[in-house]
């Protein structure tokens, strides 16, 4: 072999090494010498998504063009909760949504057209109570008989729920307000509320307005939420392809918040409006993988359960959640990625 042929070759294993460092960021490059086929273009897709930390992947897809790279046209819908990307879903206004297990729950009691393709986030210490200190509240006893904010079908409102039950208490031992999740830092600063199941960014806007006055009861590890990628029947049956794409861009943000930590947390805090130093506490509990698994399935039966016991739906009878879960788009992207027992 000559030397210029051995120059050529050893020029080419470079390249090679170099496209096969950035698979890590672009999904969509293989390492390989044959040519490869660019995404096809989608119709234009509306997601309706929360200003959440929860919802990181899919503000950071966005922030950086990753959709578009996957091949899909994605207009974000800015919501304040998941409560509400979940209602935009339901009534037409967006084909995709990013909703919590608790919206998704209570929307199976009603509709039976839309399915979960994937969990893009959990975290087992979103929701807290934040509460008034000159209201005499130092300890979670001291809420009984006081006024707590929640916001119904939420996440909030189970985790109070919880919340109460593991100090011996229940919603019949408060005053229940029900409101959106904006307006409870507002309504704890003005004494409309003595204390209110809240969670980020809302937590810390409470915390900030209460200043001093305010008191904090977490409890992890009591309610582990999860997030999801959820569509309704008609978009999986007319652009599956669009769905592989937004998935494919989700994984592709999934890798870029673990690489680019530091990038991505600055990022988030300036989307959703939370101090950046808030979001880089919270952000190692952040669980930021897209993937379908068992614990989601039995999350969403648990809640389901509360839900019919609490006579908060006219329905008697569980959802089979299974019937929820799409499976084919996380199994042609990702199969790896999948651990539903069918």
């Amino acid at each position: 072999m000559t030397t210029t042929n051995r120059a050529t070759k050893a020029k080419t294993a470079a390249q090679l090494t170099a496209l096969c460092a950035l698979v890590v960021f672009d999904p969509w490059l293989v390492c390989s010498s044959e040519p490869q086929q660019a995404p096809k273009a989608a119709l234009p897709v509306t997601m309706a998504v929360g200003m959440l930390p929860l919802t990181s992947l899919a503000i950071l897809a966005d922030h950086e063009g990753l959709f578009t790279r996957a091949g899909v046209t994605v207009n974000v819908k800015k919501c304040a909760t998941g409560v509400i990307a979940m209602d935009a879903l339901l009534s037409g206004e967006a084909q995709v949504a990013v909703a919590g297990d608790t919206p998704v729950v209570f929307g199976s009691f009603k509709r039976r057209d839309f399915r979960i393709l994937a969990g893009i986030a959990s975290w087992d210490n979103d929701v807290t109570i934040v509460a008034r200190k000159d209201r005499g509240i130092s300890r979670p006893a001291d809420l009984k008989g006081r006024r707590v904010a929640t916001q119904k079908t939420s996440v909030a409102q189970f985790f109070l729920h919880m919340f109460l039950l593991k100090q011996g208490l229940s919603e019949k031992d408060v005053e229940i307000q029900y409101m959106p999740q904006a307006r409870f830092p507002q309504a704890l600063a003005r004494g409309e509320a003595d204390a209110a199941s809240v969670r980020e960014p809302f937590t810390s806007q409470a915390v900030a307005l209460l200043g001093s006055n305010a008191v904090t009861f977490e409890e992890p590890g009591l309610y582990v939420e999860y997030y999801n990628l959820v569509a309704s029947e008609r978009f999986l049956r007319e652009q599956p392809e669009a769905a592989r794409q937004i998935v494919r861009a989700l994984l592709a943000a999934e890798a870029f918040a673990k690489n680019q930590p530091a990038r991505a947390q600055s990022i988030v805090a300036r989307t959703i409006s939370v101090p950046e130093l808030t979001l880089q506490r919270v952000w190692p509990r952040l669980d930021l993988r897209v993937r379908l698994s068992q614990s989601l399935l039995v999350a969403l039966e648990d809640q389901a359960r509360w839900v019919i016991g609490s006579h908060l739906t006219e329905e008697r009878a569980m959802p089979n959640f299974l019937r929820f879960i799409h499976l084919e788009t996380m199994l042609a992207v990702k199969p790896s990625a999948v651990s539903i027992i069918r």
